[in-house]
């Protein structure tokens, strides 16, 4: 399955959470993380312009807050993962941060929203989804959280019919069969996104 950019920072925007608290409470607290970043993500699209380095920086810093970017790379990367070079971990971590950063930032003008409207959740094992829709363009997003209050992070999005860990799983391991598992033309795509 080949997927565009576009079904992949789709699946940006989408992501949910995990609770230790009861699940109504959990569910609340969740809604309100994620309304949070997506406020976040649409104040920074208001006014941007693809290809901004500035405003990928600026995404890249809001990932990193509200975003498990080692767990979707680590998931993305499946029994890849043993072979990730120790030495090379965290800046693996970094080039997907600023991949996904690049993404919104190529994207920006589909974010152009008012709000981030929350239109339910529920509790699924120990996360948390989360269902909303950009007010404005009407797209809808589903969030997957896990942590808990003053922990919580988006584990997974889907925007589009689209997983995020899903489409790095795939963009992953494509790059990683062609290179017979030689890391370093995954890094060399993910840097790619500093062109665009």
């Amino acid at each position: 399955m080949t997927l565009t950019r576009r079904q992949v920072i789709a699946s940006f925007i989408s992501l949910a959470a995990l609770a230790s608290a009861a699940p109504a409470a959990m569910a609340a607290s969740a809604d309100d993380y994620v309304h949070k970043l997506g406020v976040e993500v649409l104040r920074l699209a208001q006014g941007g312009s693809r290809g901004d380095k500035a405003l990928q920086r600026r995404f890249a810093a809001l990932l990193t807050r509200y975003i498990n970017i080692p767990g979707i790379a680590n998931f993305a990367l499946g029994p890849a993962r043993a072979n990730l070079p120790a030495g090379d971990r965290t800046m693996f971590y970094d080039l997907v941060s600023n991949y996904a950063a690049a993404l919104f930032v190529w994207y920006v003008n589909d974010f152009q929203g008012s709000d981030l409207k929350i239109t339910g959740s529920s509790q699924q094992g120990t996360f948390t989804m989360v269902d909303s829709q950009i007010v404005g363009s009407g797209q809808p997003v589903k969030w997957r959280v896990g942590g808990s209050d003053g922990a919580m992070r988006i584990v997974d999005i889907n925007v589009q019919g689209v997983w995020l860990t899903i489409a790095m799983k795939d963009l992953f391991t494509r790059t990683l069969n062609a290179s017979h598992g030689d890391f370093k033309p995954l890094y060399a795509r993910l840097r790619e996104a500093d062109t665009w």
